[in-house]
């Protein structure tokens, strides 16, 4: 079954767009280079078996985070063998296997490889140990990647697997973000690695205890005439492997729908309502209801923890950075940026629930909608940028920066909160069905026109605020920094409230073509208005999602066509 599923996952290969595969290609080269680079460049024995213990540290842990990279199962997702009668054991079995034959892992195998180096320097017989030893830690950072993203699947559900892939995304988007402060500690830091390796300390102890480490610690205990410490090292990474692949092969094999229970309670109208926290109106139950779907509905706990740990990443770049550590405050405002990025899609993420808002559709229900949808990304968000804010306030003793925040994060909160919900309405993206959800980016479709009109909409409409702070920071009048924080608060509720109304008029006409578009993929009605930047915005966006459907019909035509010869 093995070999069978290896040739199914290559022949699948040959029938996509290799694209994106040929840029990580170049990717996983340059860095294989770097890692031969360190072996060869270093200074001395153990200046190198250092630096190869921290390379192969982040070797692990690149894939501990590819998962989230790749969003997704692979090319084999389980699913496509849940009807098929084959063993559970030997289905898990095959899917590994499956990944461990691909040209990424070769490129992890090729950079473990580079332990060579350190061992015909020390010792050439202990080339023996790496010969042994490469492979082991070569399946075991293999198996990781696929341990992660099978625990990302199975743990989607519940809290601890939200926060888990929270953290992934977070780390990534803070790479994008603001990965130039690690680029450029790195690059400062490269030089002074290779000339003294690791500091002695907490570091390099906990660098050590990593299994991806035991190879070059076994090289070196070998180099020592201590061959049965490397080894009990080598039988130590082997144990490890096992206890990984014995525990990654059940979570690659399909599973049935879990049922989930939950213990009925009971709520009173009031509640639900709104009544207790909210006000009973419809703006209040709207928000209700989505403050319970931020934090019960996973893709979107997930979009609300990415938010959190993006920020807390930042300000951690910034922090490490020397200079930059007065701007790690900042980092409350890329928490509420985040919320422009994770509310984008509202109402392609409800699906086919828009119905509701639909059939329920009068004169009032429009706006509330709206407001509703407003008020809760600030009730879920703004207390998360606060949490994210106050502990680097304490670190760097920045007091400066009080007023400025204060200024700044009612404005970006309530331009964020107008952005995400007009793209939101213009530009609806269903995505994966909800019920057929299963991957940490199902929820979204094809927002990439959403996430450029929020980055490029939210930094505009809070240029009034950001004057007002730059005059009172150069002035230092009591009187200006008092009227920044003032006008920054009006510019958030402005600015909330205006994209609200446009949102509001749009959708009061179009709550049917909405739905539609979820549902059918297409607008069933002829618009009367044509033209004008919001209707581009609706074109474009359903334009896109009818291509890429269109583009999906093709080549899964042109295959049953190669098939069929």
């Amino acid at each position: 079954m093995d070999r069978e599923l290896i040739s199914l996952k290559f022949t699948m290969l040959r029938n996509t767009t290799p694209g994106l595969r040929k840029v990580g290609w170049v990717f996983g080269a340059l860095a294989v280079l770097a890692t031969w680079a360190v072996a060869v460049l270093a200074s001395g024995d153990q200046v190198r078996a250092s630096a190869l213990t921290l390379v192969l540290a982040l070797w692990g842990l690149g894939a501990a985070i590819g998962p989230v990279l790749t969003s997704g199962a692979g090319v084999l997702r389980a699913d496509y063998f849940a009807l098929l009668p084959l063993p559970r054991a030997a289905l898990g079995r095959g899917l590994l296997v499956s990944v461990l034959v691909s040209i990424a892992s070769g490129f992890v195998l090729l950079a473990l490889l580079a332990v060579v180096v350190h061992a015909l320097v020390v010792a050439p017989a202990t080339v023996v140990v790496v010969l042994v030893g490469a492979p082991l830690t070569w399946l075991l950072v293999v198996t990781l990647s696929r341990l992660v993203y099978g625990l990302l699947g199975a743990a989607m559900r519940t809290k601890l697997g939200v926060e888990i892939a929270g953290v992934q995304f977070g780390l990534m988007f803070a790479a994008w973000f603001a990965g130039w402060m690690i680029v450029q500690v790195a690059v400062q830091s490269i030089p002074r690695l290779l000339q003294d390796g690791l500091p002695e300390g907490p570091i390099t102890t906990v660098v050590d205890a990593l299994p991806t480490s035991w190879t070059v610690l076994a090289v070196d205990a070998a180099a020592g005439g201590d061959w049965s410490r490397a080894g009990l090292l080598l039988l130590a990474l082997a144990a490890v492997d096992a206890v990984l692949v014995l525990a990654t092969v059940p979570l690659l094999v399909p599973r049935g729908a879990a049922v989930e229970k939950r213990r009925r309670r009971r709520r009173s109208p009031g509640l639900v309502a709104g009544g207790g926290i909210l006000p009973a109106t419809q703006t209040g139950a709207v928000a209700m209801k989505e403050v319970r779907q931020w934090r019960r509905d996973a893709w979107r706990a997930l979009e609300s923890s990415t938010a959190v740990w993006t920020g807390a990443a930042i300000g951690v770049f910034a922090y490490l950075g020397g200079y930059t550590a007065p701007a790690a405050p900042f980092a409350g405002l890329i928490v509420a940026f985040m919320l422009g990025l994770s509310g984008c899609n509202l109402y392609g993420q409800d699906g086919s629930a828009v119905w509701q808002n639909v059939v329920g559709q009068d004169e009032t229900s429009v706006r509330s909608d709206v407001h509703g949808r407003q008020w809760a990304m600030l009730i879920v968000f703004l207390p998360r940028a606060i949490v994210v804010t106050v502990p680097f306030l304490l670190l760097t003793q920045a007091w400066w920066t009080v007023p400025v925040l204060l200024a700044a994060i009612p404005a970006v909160f309530g331009a964020a909160a107008g952005a995400a919900i007009l793209v939101s309405a213009l530009g609806v993206s269903p995505g994966v069905d909800p019920r057929r959800r299963r991957g940490p980016n199902d929820a979204n479709g094809n927002i990439a026109l959403h996430v450029w009109i929020v980055l490029l909409l939210v930094p505009v409409t809070v240029l009034p605020t950001a004057g007002m702070i730059v005059w009172s920071q150069v002035s230092g009048e009591p009187a200006l920094v008092v009227g920044a924080v003032v006008a920054g608060l009006l510019n958030g509720i402005a600015v909330a409230w205006a994209l609200a109304r446009v949102a509001i008029g749009y959708l009061a006409t179009r709550m049917p073509d909405v739905f539609s578009r979820i549902r059918y993929g297409q607008v069933f009605r002829r618009s009367d208005d044509d033209a004008g930047l919001l209707s581009w915005i609706e074109s474009t966006t359903l334009k896109g999602e009818q291509d890429l459907a269109k583009q999906k019909q093709k080549q899964r035509e042109a295959r049953l066509a190669r098939a069929g010869r």
